[in-house]
């Protein structure tokens, strides 16, 4: 179990940072999928286990994205993608002529998990004014058994300080991702020393560098 290292007040605070982070991912999952997106069932997770973290009507193998951010603070996220959702995203992103090839299927969701990932970090990075950026994401399709083994394997790996999941919902498609961060106890004194005075918000962001991407290179 984690133990909370942070106050009330400071739990609300990570709680609110959390909550603009997810609105851009949710921004950027829209421009993915052409459609709106729900933000649901945003919690901190105490216990790392696939009863708390996944849905529980999909029993089914499910396809999860791997990122280690790094930088001024060191965290974790797994972006959970189950198989009917799968597909559906492959129909909304790729053209017919690529749904069958394997190597295809996974680059694209590769860049959909780049694409959410810098939209969650940025707005840490911005709002807590460091410097953290995702490294290069990983894929496996796995087992809820095996996702089982394999998160707690991640938890005895890092020092866990806080760790939320959140479920992102698409209003016609149904597609429904979830996902999972987890920080280790780098995030501690960023939380605690928190300066409002001193963060990025709105039009005051960092500019960042426009890198071409999958789905650019593809549809231009």
């Amino acid at each position: 179990m984690i133990q909370s290292q942070f106050s009330i007040e400071k739990s609300y605070l990570i709680n609110d940072i959390t909550n603009i982070a997810l609105r851009n991912v949710a921004n950027a999952l829209s421009t993915v999928l052409k459609d709106e997106i729900l933000v649901r069932n945003v919690t901190e997770v105490k216990d790392l286990d696939k009863k708390r973290l996944l849905r529980q009507d999909y029993k089914e193998d499910v396809f999860v994205l791997t990122t280690d951010i790094i930088g001024d603070m060191k965290a974790e996220t797994m972006l959970i993608v189950h198989g009917e959702d799968e597909q559906s995203i492959i129909e909304s992103t790729l053209p017919r002529t690529e749904w069958g090839k394997k190597q295809m299927r996974e680059a694209m969701l590769l860049e959909l998990d780049n694409i959410l990932i810098a939209a969650f970090v940025t707005k840490f990075a911005n709002l807590f004014n460091n410097m953290i950026y995702g490294h290069v994401p990983s894929v496996q399709e796995m087992s809820l058994e095996n996702f089982d083994k394999f998160i707690h394997e991640r938890e005895q790996e890092m020092n866990v300080s806080y760790a939320l999941k959140a479920e992102l919902g698409a209003f016609k498609s149904r597609v429904n991702l979830e996902l999972i961060c987890m920080f280790d106890e780098s995030l501690i004194p960023f939380v605690r020393n928190f300066d409002i005075e001193h963060a990025f918000v709105g039009q005051e962001e960092h500019k960042k560098e426009d890198k071409k991407g999958f789905f650019k290179s593809i549809f231009g």
